[in-house]
């Protein structure tokens, strides 16, 4: 019998890459752009990666999975490269995306579910009490596409005992904190990776789950998943490194960085085998 299997991926960090975050690691082969923005391209894959996910794209169903709200993650593309998928996930699980249209019952479900968490206002409120312009940008907080907020930071800043204290106080209260790279977020329990892909799952008869991602708030997509993997940066890798627990259904890679797709593409092929992984 044919199993029917989804892969499912985060995208930043995970298959696509910022110049910024490979400038100064070792590429051995070329590099291709897959995202413009104010008219210069801004992320990047190997050319090796885009070859194997061209490929997996025809034999299963893949599914981008990302943070990003609907219009930035349209900036990155695909299809000049023969791409091929039906679904999209964005706005961090918040929105589902069919042949381009959005999911009208997955919109219904999600906004039913605001009721369980916080109250936005509240929220900030109490964010703000610890805010401060040495390592909160300006200006920079923004509620996107209604579901979820973010805003620029100074890592090298941030009151770490303040934050831990907001983070716990905020799990208590349904939200999730994540800091990722010079971004904060905090998303209500209600928006998240996981769920939207058990209903595309169902919605599809998939058999089998693949997923990739490097950051908490991939976590419960990869914990879900019928098999994970996570590349050797991030915020997974480092509690992972810290020995935290329950990160122990989830393979790393042995590289980091833009190297990294190659080998969570290689995984995804054979799942299976996992002595790829460490």
């Amino acid at each position: 019998m044919t199993i029917k299997k989804m892969f499912a991926s985060d995208l930043d960090q995970t298959l696509i890459y910022s110049y910024r975050s490979f400038i100064n690691e070792n590429i051995e082969e070329e590099i291709k752009p897959v995202e413009w923005f104010e008219d210069r391209y801004i992320s990047y894959m190997t050319e090796r990666t885009l070859s194997k996910l061209q490929q997996l794209s025809r034999e299963l169903v893949f599914v981008p999975v990302t943070t990003r709200t609907k219009l930035q993650y349209e900036r990155i593309n695909f299809c000049q490269y023969d791409i091929s998928y039906e679904y999209a996930v964005t706005s961090n699980g918040g929105r589902i995306f069919h042949r381009g249209i959005e999911d009208p019952d997955w919109m219904r479900r999600v906004s039913a579910g605001r009721k369980d968490c916080l109250a936005f206002e509240d929220l900030i409120a109490k964010f703000n009490e610890i805010r401060h312009s040495s390592w909160v940008h300006e200006d920079s907080g923004k509620l996107a596409d209604d579901l979820f907020f973010y805003c620029l930071i100074e890592r090298e800043m941030i009151p770490a005992a303040e934050l831990a204290a907001f983070k716990l106080w905020a799990k208590d209260n349904n939200w999730e904190l994540s800091v990722q790279g010079r971004k904060l977020y905090l998303v209500p329990f209600n928006v998240n990776k996981a769920a939207a892909i058990q209903y595309i799952r169902a919605k599809e008869g998939i058999d089998q789950v693949v997923a990739a991602g490097d950051s908490l708030l991939d976590l419960d997509m990869l914990i879900a998943a019928d098999f994970a993997i996570a590349p050797a940066h991030g915020e997974l890798y480092s509690q992972y490194l810290q020995k935290i627990l329950g990160l122990e259904k989830i393979g790393f890679t042995k590289k980091s960085g833009i190297n990294a797709g190659e080998e969570i593409l290689n995984y995804v092929a054979e799942p299976l085998s996992q002595e790829s992984v460490v």
